[in-house]
């Protein structure tokens, strides 16, 4: 008896042992390489190389590092969004913190407080980047009580306000600068709150209806376009383009119906997934052409990698503001660059630089160290001079590409990017490029991935001519040609 009960334990320990196994083999990823080729042909070229690494905020006035590294990074533009949070001081960039008392005249240079915007704005210029001026308000998240986010009580004399800011920063009115800042967005994510309701009760950007956003806008951006004709006014910086409602479609009927100028419009997405931004870019151009403002820039310039976790009241941003400091960030951030370029897209920026906000990419929240992100951007600073055309053809949507030609150089950007966590199979990569003189015996490719962080890696081309490498999941890599 006692026998027999050892073998039928033996037995279905065996049967529980073989049950796992063949579920491990189950839920087991696939493994397959994935075959990939590239062709690059220099001598046809698109276009520019756009500025899909601009970035909102920047360095901290007494960080050389940060400045230093915004040098190197070559970011071109910086978006001054949320800089009133505390990181360049309390009274910054916010039409409330520069004109502080609305009652007083907007006429007079004393009723201006411009001393610590000025530091920032000098800052973000001596570290070689071009200033996006949000006017409008940082969003207010605090739920205690609300301040600055509700609509001015005077929508002209709102606009008066920022007519004098962009004198005081490009003609020197008040003790002013003549920096030349071309881009000047009006407010911030208007309707965030409006579908749920929320901005009836706890707003965060905007304490009203939407319809009265519009027509705030609209008052502002004619009064200024009529002021400075040569500088573009833009916005609106809505985040809502899918799900229950878009406001979008609204604000460019009243905007056409008033004939209101548009020189850029502006739109916020965070997801994981590049094909869902490259929606959103379509469906706004194509409201853009639908409403007679197809002529106008469109750019992204809030962005970053979020993924959502399915069910109420679910939680995912520690998992969010980890990746956004790993590879996983870093091969996003680069894929939807390299995708963004062949879109109808002008600009990208990223939200953030600020290294103590948690959607910061480019360093470590405690040290400070450069992360994957930094080295992401760092690589698409290499795409120098014009596009040229680049094919890419097997693993859609997991294997980008950008090359750029510049003096008879041609660079080209690869990356792997799939969102599923379970991908760990090889990419097989075979980049084809026209040699003039015949192949060259090596070419240098610099990558990046949990391995290796812009390391030098000699290619060979083989007897084909090609280049034949492998990639990860989640890496990135410049090469010569």
């Amino acid at each position: 008896m006692e026998i027999s009960m050892k073998k039928i334990l033996v037995f279905a320990a065996l049967c529980l042992c073989t049950c796992a196994i063949l579920s491990a083999q189950e839920i087991q990823p696939d493994v397959t390489s994935v075959k990939v080729s590239v062709s690059v042909e220099p001598d046809v070229i698109k276009g520019p190389i756009k500025p899909m690494n601009a970035v909102n905020n920047g360095p901290h006035f007494d960080s050389d590092l940060q400045k230093q590294d915004f040098k190197i990074l070559e970011i071109p533009y910086s978006r001054t969004h949320d800089a009133g949070e505390g990181y360049y001081g309390k009274r910054v960039v916010d039409i409330s913190a520069v004109f502080p008392d609305f009652s007083k005249n907007p006429d007079k240079a004393s009723s201006y407080d411009f001393r610590e915007t000025d530091m920032y704005i000098k800052t973000l210029i001596d570290a070689g980047s071009e200033p996006l001026y949000r006017l409008g308000q940082t969003i207010e998240n605090q739920v205690a009580a609300k301040y600055d986010i509700y609509p001015p009580k005077d929508y002209k004399k709102w606009a008066r306000i920022c007519e004098h800011i962009i004198r005081h920063y490009n003609e020197g009115w008040a003790d002013g600068f003549h920096y030349n800042i071309k881009y000047w967005e009006i407010w911030n994510e208007a309707d965030l709150d409006q579908s749920s309701g929320r901005w009836k009760t706890e707003p965060r950007t905007w304490g009203a209806p939407i319809e009265e956003f519009h027509k705030m806008y609209a008052v502002a951006a004619k009064y200024l376009k009529a002021c400075f004709p040569e500088l573009k006014i833009g916005g609106p910086s809505y985040c809502r383009i899918q799900g229950v409602k878009t406001y979008f479609p609204q604000f460019f009927e009243y905007m056409r119906a008033n004939q209101v100028p548009i020189d850029f419009i502006s739109w916020h997405k965070y997801g994981a997934e590049p094909s869902v931004f490259l929606m959103e870019a379509d469906m706004i151009r194509a409201w853009m052409k639908e409403y007679g403002y197809e002529d106008a820039e469109l750019m992204l310039n809030e962005w970053n990698y979020r993924r959502f976790k399915s069910g109420e009241g679910s939680s995912n941003e520690g998992y969010n503001e980890t990746n956004r400091r790993t590879m996983k960030g870093a091969a996003f951030a680069s894929a939807l660059m390299t995708a963004m370029q062949d879109a109808p897209v002008d600009m990208l920026m990223y939200y953030d630089f600020r290294p103590a906000g948690t959607y910061c990419g480019f360093y470590d929240l405690h040290s400070y160290s450069h992360t994957p992100v930094y080295y992401a951007f760092y690589a698409w600073s290499k795409l120098r001079g014009s596009e040229c055309a680049c094919k890419v053809e097997g693993a859609k949507g997991e294997v980008y590409a950008t090359a750029a030609v510049k003096d008879g150089r041609t660079v080209l950007l690869l990356t792997r990017y799939d969102g599923d966590n379970n991908a760990c199979n090889l990419a097989e990569v075979t980049v084809s490029y026209p040699w003039p003189e015949g192949a060259p015996e090596r070419v240098y490719s610099y990558l990046t991935d949990d391995d290796h962080i812009y390391t030098q890696i000699p290619l060979f081309p083989g007897e084909d001519c090609k280049l034949h490498l492998e990639l990860l999941n989640n890496s990135i890599t410049v090469i010569e040609l």
